[in-house]
């Protein structure tokens, strides 16, 4: 669609003058409209004019009046006006005018490329001027909307800027500690950690996001109205293009009742496991005193290996819970290093496995130094976790793959099986607590675990400075990999 060519009001009390520039801009495309005095400009100026053409000296009213009431007027204050005369033409004239609210001064007579050229500038000045207001109003609307959007959000949220002073904090943050709240908008991260040194952490880990831009997550335990609070938190940098951080928005989330119940679950379970032991060593003692002595028929002898099985499945349960309590409660699984050979330790458990799995191939290779100070009791404990689950979790026929590798600044262990493959919304999941993997078509008992291995393992390899990762697609199977630092 062409669009519609810029109205020009030209008011010029001299009909020859009027009509030359009138015929000169018309010939530029502009749509012209003739005025003769002030007053006829006054009334005829209106919403839709776009630059008035204004003589100074005219016989009824100044056009330096006329061009202060266009100004002036509601419907015309935005209106453009260029003084064009052939008498008042000093630089005192010329200055005048345009403290008077005119946007440019020609002096006539002139030369029509000149005027033509004059007009696009100021009608390119007006064009860029009507696209920062509607820029500005929709950049007014969408932090409007913004604004609404935080202050009706249901979790607590603060915004900073570049230097770490609060922006903006809703309604949902000062309810969650009430009178505790020290988040005013204009303060800075110092003087909210004057206010309250409970937030020092979190503020800390402020400063790192607005230095570094990364999104950062933890959680912090701050006092409220209420009693004390247990806030996760998420800082979420906003970046520039050239990737300077422009502001940090904090939501927060109150984990409070959840981790309430989380630590009450925890200590039972702690508490039964415990409790669980000197029952199931009674039991566990009489079965095995009965094999000893001897003189069982078929039936007998049969159930008592069943008691002493389900023994042994029940004890691996009770010290999983005992390490999950002690990993969740007690700061970490507890790790007694001394020197040993990892390689050793791997070796030795995928023999055990090797004779409790006699259909199954488990290949073993190692390359360079075991050598370090572990816990070879736990790091057993982990890598027959891994070494289970792979044969678990694969075909009878199929191969699992165990290699351990030495370099000077660490041990990296690697387990791997070509069963089915970990789905990749569990992947992140895979270590976590009370997680079993998905069961095969050969599983068909009762499930044999509390799913807690994976998150020990995880535990017990972070306990000694390390950490367990997993890889797990269709056409390269499933990777265990453990790093244990030196």
């Amino acid at each position: 669609m062409t669009p519609t060519p810029a109205l020009i009001l030209n008011v010029n009390d001299d009909a020859a003058s009027r009509y030359v520039t009138s015929r000169v801009l018309g010939l530029a495309g502009f749509r012209v409209v003739d005025a003769a005095s002030g007053a006829e400009a006054l009334a005829l100026a209106n919403e839709e004019t776009d630059l008035v053409i204004l003589d100074v000296r005219l016989p009824d009213i100044s056009g330096l009046e006329v061009c202060r009431r266009l100004k002036e007027a509601p419907r015309t204050y935005g209106v453009l006006v260029l003084h064009l005369s052939a008498q008042a033409v000093g630089p005192g004239d010329r200055a005048l005018g345009l403290e008077h609210g005119a946007d440019g001064y020609l002096v006539a007579p002139v030369d029509p490329e000149e005027l033509v050229a004059q007009v696009h500038a100021l009608l390119r000045l007006r064009q860029a001027e009507r696209e920062v207001k509607v820029l500005s109003r929709e950049v007014a609307h969408q932090r409007q909307l913004l604004e609404l959007a935080i202050s009706c959000a249901a979790d607590p949220i603060a915004l900073y800027d570049e230097t770490g002073r609060v922006l903006s904090a809703n309604q949902s943050l000062y309810a969650s500690r009430g009178s505790r709240a020290v988040h005013a908008p204009g303060r800075t991260l110092d003087e909210l950690q004057a206010a309250d040194a409970a937030l020092t952490p979190y503020l800390d880990q402020v400063r790192v996001a607005l230095r570094t831009g990364q999104v950062l997550r933890g959680t912090i335990a701050l006092d409220s109205d209420r009693g004390p609070r247990y806030f996760d938190y998420v800082l979420s940098p906003a970046l520039e293009s050239g990737g300077q951080v422009l502001a940090v928005m904090s939501s927060l989330r109150d984990v409070t009742e959840a981790r309430s119940a989380e630590e009450f679950r925890e200590q039972f379970i702690g508490m039964l496991g415990h409790d669980l032991r000197n029952p199931l060593n009674a039991l566990s003692m009489s079965a095995q005193q009965l094999r000893r002595k001897g003189g069982l028929d078929e039936r007998q002898g049969m159930l008592t290996e069943r008691i002493l099985t389900s023994a042994e499945r029940m004890d691996r349960m009770i010290r999983q819970l005992l390490d999950f309590a002690r990993a969740r409660l007690g700061g970490g699984i507890p790790v007694m290093r001394s020197p040993c050979d990892v390689f050793e330790v791997v070796r030795r458990t995928v023999d055990e496995l090797r004779a409790s799995h006699p259909g199954r191939v488990v290949l073993l290779e190692s390359k360079g130094d075991g050598q370090g100070k572990w816990d070879a009791d736990r790091l057993e404990q982990a890598v027959g976790n891994l070494v289970a689950n792979a044969l678990k979790y694969s075909p009878a026929e199929s191969t699992v793959w165990v290699g351990a590798e030495g370099s000077e600044r660490e041990v990296v262990l690697r387990i791997h099986n070509q069963g089915t493959p970990i789905p990749a919304e569990d992947l992140p999941h895979v270590f976590g607590a009370w997680r079993r993997g998905r069961r095969t078509a050969s599983d068909t008992g009762a499930p044999s675990g509390l799913g807690l291995g994976l998150y020990i393992t995880r535990q017990i390899v972070r306990a000694h400075d390390g950490d367990a990762h997993v890889a797990s697609s269709a056409t390269d199977g499933t990777t265990f990999l453990i790093r244990l630092p030196r």
